[in-house]
C-alpha cells in the first residue's frame, strides 16, 4: 500500500477539514461580510457567486465515498489479483514502457507521490485565501468539501476498475517484479490512481472556481492541469504505469471532476427545476 497511502491521507485529511471548520465559519459569515461591507464594500467582481449545497447532505456523501475508497485502499493486499489478467502491452504503451523510464525509477515515484499533497494543498488553499480575502469563508470550506466529493467518486472508480482488471505494471512485464517489493503493487495498472486523483482535485476545483468567479480561476486550472498531466508523465518514468493508464487516468478524474459539480452545485436561479441533480445520502436525488 506504499503509493495509495499520499492519496489515501489527503482524502481522509480534506474530509476532516470541512467538518472543523463549517461550524465556525457559518454561523458567522453573515457577520464578517457585513463588517467587511463597512470597511471596504468590495465591487460587484470581487463577489463570489454562491453556490447550492447542504453541509449534511454533501458531507454524508462525501464521507461515504471516502470510507469506501479508503477501506478498498486498506484492503489491497486481499483484494488485488494476485496473477495478471491484462499481461502484455500494446505496441505503443510497451515502447514507452521501455524508453520513457528514469534511470532510477523510484525517484520519478517518489516525486509523483509529492505531487499527490501539492495538487490539492496548492488548489484548495488558494481557494480558501480568496474566500476569505472576499469574506466568505464559508464558501471556500464548502469548495474542500466539494473537491473532496467529486475528487473521492473518482478515485473510487479507479481503485475498483483496477482490482476488476488485474493489469500488470510496466516493470513487471519488463522483467523487474520486484522493484517496489509489494506484491499486490504488481496487477493494479490500469488505470493510474495518481493521474486519476491529480486531475480530479485540478478539475472539481477550477469548475467550482469558474462557477463561483473566483480571482485567477483559469489560471488555477490551468496550473492544476499541467502539474496533473506532469503527475501522469511521472508514473510513467517510474515504470508503473503504460500511457493508456495515465491517459484513462486523466479522463476520469477530468470527466468526474468535472461533472460533479457543474451537475451538482452550479449556480441555479430559484427553486430546483425538474430534471436536476441533487446529491442525497445514498445516492442521486432528481428534482421534478
Amino acid at each position: 500500500m506504499r503509493v495509495a497511502r499520499p492519496t489515501a491521507a489527503l482524502l481522509a485529511l480534506c474530509l476532516a477539514a470541512p467538518g472543523t471548520r463549517a461550524a465556525e465559519a457559518e454561523p458567522s459569515v453573515r457577520a464578517e461580510n457585513a463588517a467587511a461591507d463597512e470597511r471596504t464594500p468590495p465591487s460587484a467582481g470581487e463577489k463570489l457567486t454562491p453556490l447550492p449545497y447542504d453541509w449534511t447532505v454533501d458531507g454524508v456523501v462525501t464521507g461515504a465515498l471516502v470510507a469506501s475508497t479508503l477501506t478498498l485502499m486498506l484492503l489491497q493486499k486481499d483484494l488485488a489479483p494476485l496473477q495478471c489478467r491484462w499481461c502484455t502491452p500494446g505496441s505503443v504503451d510497451g515502447d514507452l514502457a521501455k524508453s520513457v523510464p528514469w534511470t532510477n525509477p523510484k525517484a520519478a515515484s517518489t516525486a509523483s507521490d509529492v505531487l499527490q499533497l501539492v495538487v490539492p494543498l496548492g488548489i484548495m488553499g488558494y481557494g480558501l485565501l480568496q474566500a476569505y480575502r472576499l469574506g466568505d469563508p464559508a464558501a471556500g470550506w464548502s469548495d474542500v468539501l466539494l473537491v473532496t466529493e467529486a475528487t473521492s467518486l473518482a478515485m473510487l472508480t479507479s481503485v475498483i476498475v483496477k482490482y476488476a482488471v488485474g493489469r500488470a505494471r510496466p516493470y513487471v512485464w519488463l522483467n523487474q517484479p520486484d522493484l517496489y517489493g509489494d506484491p499486490a503493487e504488481r496487477y493494479v495498472s490500469f488505470f493510474s490512481n495518481h493521474t486519476t486523483f491529480a486531475f480530479a482535485v485540478a478539475a472539481s476545483a477550477g469548475t467550482l472556481y469558474l462557477m463561483q468567479g473566483m480571482p485567477g480561476a483559469p489560471f488555477v486550472l490551468g496550473a492544476g492541469l499541467a502539474v496533473a498531466a506532469l503527475t501522469g508523465y511521472l508514473r510513467m518514468a517510474s515504470s508503473q504505469h503504460y500511457l493508456s493508464d495515465v491517459l484513462t487516468g486523466a479522463a476520469v478524474g477530468s470527466l468526474i471532476g468535472w461533472a460533479v459539480p457543474y451537475l451538482f452545485h452550479r449556480p441555479r436561479k430559484g427553486p430546483p427545476q425538474a430534471g436536476d441533480l441533487r446529491p442525497a445520502p445514498g445516492g442521486i436525488a432528481i428534482a421534478w
